[in-house]
């Protein structure tokens, strides 16, 4: 069955690429509802933005969604995570602000508000996004995903960093009960210390600490407390695509495999998922159909079929 939250709960902290202090409140939904936020900052236009893939922006270090008047709200990728790796259908998020705060880089504290929040069954079915034929996509920096059929939801990541500390990395996860919250909720956002600058240059990570981020140097991890596992960055990097895979609106069953993924990757690889219906079917439930119209960005690109 369809579930929400029991009691509404809230949150604050730092955008780590706006810098901005943001408050959130996360609320009970009804049935297909899905994830729905909205941004309280706004009162002049629309300020409902549905987290689905037909309102994803592309944005190259971070998941963003926006509705027909432009209002959006980034960052997104660890509360989708979490909500998906919590089994939470429905919720409103409320927010201040234009993105999400990052609280300590990883999806834990955002599962603790969940369970703080309690999980409420409602009375109608789920619905289940299932994968029938194989679609991928590339980028020409070199990666590429795809989605096959499976028999529940798994993902294989690999990544592959020039910085001694990450290197290659590959993860295969399987979505079952309490999966989420053992192997993927603790894995912080991580980034290389050269690259900082040039973010903070392009107006991005003025957030950033070594508080709510993993930051390597030429093999070394700059924070005082090292990782908090030895592949915590393939497991973020794990937890972001399970976060992008829910703008999907419902459980999925099927294969994820990734090399070297990013948000970019991930909504084109969903957005040519949409194009192709033939790919995929719906079982029990509604919510979403394949008369649906969903609205797929002009970036997405030719895929595989």
């Amino acid at each position: 069955m369809q579930t929400s939250l029991q009691k509404p709960v809230g949150t604050s902290g730092i955008g780590v690429h706006s810098g901005r202090f943001v408050s959130v409140r996360l609320l009970p939904a009804e049935a297909d509802h899905g994830v729905v936020f909205v941004r309280t900052d706004i009162t002049d236009r629309n300020n409902i933005i549905p987290a689905r893939i037909d309102h994803a922006i592309e944005s190259r270090l971070c998941t963003k969604v926006e509705n027909a008047d432009q209002v959006g709200v980034s960052t997104i990728e660890h509360f989708m995570s979490a909500l998906f790796g919590s089994g939470i259908d429905n919720v409103r998020i409320e927010v201040d602000g234009p993105e999400m705060p990052i609280l300590d880089g990883s999806a834990r504290p955002i599962v603790e508000l969940l369970e703080r929040a309690g999980k409420a069954v409602l009375s109608k079915a789920r619905p289940r996004l299932v994968i029938l034929h194989e679609i991928s996509v590339s980028l020409p920096d070199g990666s590429s995903a795809r989605l096959s059929p499976a028999d529940q939801l798994e993902l294989d990541i690999e990544i592959d960093f020039d910085d001694p500390v990450i290197g290659n990395q590959r993860l295969s996860y399987q979505q079952v009960n309490g999966s989420f919250g053992e192997q993927l909720a603790h894995a912080r956002t991580f980034c290389r210390f050269s690259d900082v600058e040039g973010m903070r240059q392009a107006g991005l990570a003025k957030g950033g600490s070594l508080e709510n981020a993993v930051v390597v140097d030429d093999g070394t991890v700059m924070n005082p407390d090292g990782l908090r596992m030895q592949d915590e960055f393939v497991r973020h990097k794990t937890l972001d695509v399970l976060g992008d895979l829910y703008l999907l609106g419902m459980p999925v069953q099927g294969r994820v495999t990734a090399y070297r993924p990013g948000h970019i990757l991930s909504v084109r690889l969903l957005a040519a998922l949409m194009a192709n219906p033939q790919c995929w079917t719906i079982e029990d439930g509604s919510r979403q159909s394949k008369s649906a119209h969903w609205q797929i960005p002009e970036q997405a690109v030719a895929a595989s079929v």
